[in-house]
């Protein structure tokens, strides 16, 4: 059996040289031939049909179509060939009429859509697994107020038990507005970390060096639930793209498909008729 890295080595390959085919394709037949806008648009119009039809096979798995993999690593290809036969379509020019450019905007949100969600889909699920035990998404704020509640019942015990109020200032100044606030979205998809939360670890560090030795203890135990909190906001950053890229790039392949398959019809209709 092939490796990964071999399977996707030889699908590169097999596109290029396909991207290749179709360019070289194109120019000679637009020598002899001439507009050639025709097939390229009639050819763009089934890949981008092709592409649909993924989404169709996941909603009926038990249908013997072939195995899911195996669709998706077509689904990907195809859906990079479709930039080359793209190109070639609009001649390798920006389109002018409003609702070729509408179109065109249509195609690039589903191609760099499809670009990012092949990136998120590769990384996240291996990076949520480092993340340790990992939380149901729709469970994820239940289990953020459970982690805040069990810091304030920790610094309420620190405060009876020492005749200073440092950790409740501390708490209300440094460690609440950490636990309230939005995590920082962009660090933690992109690098994994916060900035947010490397602040508030200096601080208790910080802190600590004017703490009597039961304080520390008990910062220390903050820190760690707090850590807690960062691991978990971290996964609700990478499971939320998950699901909002999936909400935005399946309704746009679907309207990409209405959109060209109007724009096929206004085509034939000007020019009188399928050639």
């Amino acid at each position: 059996m092939k490796s990964f890295a071999a399977r996707r080595t030889l699908g590169l390959g097999l596109t290029l040289l396909i991207a290749a085919g179709m360019i070289l394709l194109n120019s000679l037949a637009s020598n002899h031939v001439g507009h050639t806008a025709h097939v390229s648009g009639w050819s763009l119009l089934a890949l981008i049909v092709f592409l649909t039809s993924y989404h169709i096979r996941k909603a009926v798995p038990f249908l013997p179509l072939g195995s899911s993999s195996a669709w998706l690593q077509l689904h990907i290809y195809t859906g990079l060939l479709t930039s080359v036969l793209f190109l070639i379509h609009v001649g390798y020019s920006i389109p002018d009429g409003a609702f070729e450019s509408l179109l065109a905007l249509v195609y690039f949100a589903v191609f760099l859509s499809g670009l990012g969600g092949l990136y998120m889909t590769r990384s996240f699920p291996a990076r949520l697994t480092m993340l340790g035990h990992e939380v149901i998404f729709e469970q994820i704020p239940v289990v953020q107020r459970e982690l805040q509640d069990q810091i304030e019942a920790l610094v309420l015990v620190g405060h009876s038990e020492t005749d200073t109020s440092a950790i409740a200032e501390f708490y209300r100044n440094q460690i609440r507005p950490f636990l309230i606030g939005h995590h920082d979205l962009a660090s933690q998809l992109t690098r994994g970390t916060s900035l947010r939360w490397h602040r508030l670890s200096r601080a208790i560090e910080d802190q600590k060096r004017y703490l009597a030795d039961d304080e520390r203890r008990l910062m220390d135990d903050v820190r760690v639930i707090a850590h807690r909190k960062y691991l978990l906001d971290t996964q609700d950053a990478l499971q939320g793209a998950l699901k909002l890229w999936l909400f935005f790039h399946i309704p746009a392949t679907w309207a990409l498909l209405i959109l060209a398959a109007f724009h096929s019809l206004l085509v034939h209709a000007w020019s009188g008729g399928l050639p």
